[in-house]
């Protein structure tokens, strides 16, 4: 009998503490980004990784295996290498937050399954693989986009020439909105849009596409068209506050994120579970 008492206790506390706002609610963190920044090596041979920002000697640097292994959706690639090296193509499967190109010596080649950002530093050169949702392209930058990009942007150099951009694209797949932009006030030298599959093509700046497969004006927005307007019936009362609200009422029937649909049955578990126990008190004091 103690153990039944004991059980309706548990149970009846467990009850509780769903009921109560809060409590029954769990809420996840989203893990952070982690940043790897990749480098030759000359003594072993290979390309090596270190989970930092910038190349440093004071983080010990792993195999590339082991990136490939631990990497997540979110995460930071910057490859940063200024010396003699093999080819890289670095395969990862997952969707990367930022790519940055910030030194580099030959043309490195990255597949993943998709960018949040692109970074082309001045001076550098790479090749993309996996669709770009921004992608910036600095200086004198040399970039290779073989997938879709959304929005692309190309950034002229600092210096005092009227005419600062000197940076080479291509793209295999479309791209959506292509920006040219002094670096020094950011004033737009020229916009285009909805280029084909294939056709983009950008030499020291000045952009080499046909104009049959662009546009110069931005797509027009897509609107929903208004629903026809309905004769209403007279009415000779106010109208019901509840017809005023329904949409917003039938939303809050709906659960949400973090609730618990269970609550209110709980707490009338949670009633008769202590209706329970006190019925079983009595008959052991009788």
């Amino acid at each position: 009998m103690k153990r039944l008492k004991k059980f309706v206790t548990l149970f009846t506390l467990a009850a509780v503490c769903f009921a109560i706002p809060g409590l029954g609610k769990i809420t996840v963190k989203a893990a952070e980004p982690t940043t790897y920044v990749l480098n030759y090596s000359d003594s072993s041979s290979e390309w090596r990784y270190k989970e930092a920002s910038s190349w440093s000697a004071e983080v010990q640097d792993r195999e590339l295996y082991y990136l490939q292994q631990n990497i997540k959706d979110g995460d930071y690639i910057v490859i940063d290498n200024d010396v003699e090296n093999n080819a890289l193509a670095l395969k990862v499967s997952v969707r990367l937050g930022n790519l940055t190109f910030k030194n580099t010596v030959g043309v490195p080649v990255v597949y993943a399954n998709g960018y949040d950002s692109v970074y082309f530093l001045s001076g550098t050169s790479g090749a993309v693989n996996g669709e770009v949702s921004h992608a910036y392209v600095y200086g004198d930058a040399k970039a290779n986009f073989n997938s879709n990009v959304d929005t692309l942007e190309m950034i002229g150099l600092t210096d005092d020439k009227s005419n600062n951009l000197h940076a080479t694209i291509n793209g295999v797949g479309t791209v959506n909105h292509l920006i040219a932009k002094d670096n020094r006030d950011q004033s737009v030298f020229y916009e285009a849009y909805s280029f084909a599959a294939g056709k983009l093509a950008i030499e020291d700046g000045s952009l080499k596409t046909e104009a049959k497969y662009y546009s110069t004006s931005a797509p027009a927005v897509a609107t929903e068209a208004a629903p026809a307007a309905t004769e209403q019936p007279t009415q000779t009362t106010a109208p019901a506050q509840a017809t005023q609200n329904s949409t917003s009422s039938e939303y809050d029937n709906v659960p949400k994120t973090g609730e618990n649909s269970a609550m209110f049955w709980l707490l009338g578990a949670a009633v008769v579970c202590m209706a329970g126990g006190y019925t079983i008190r009595r008959k052991n004091v009788q």
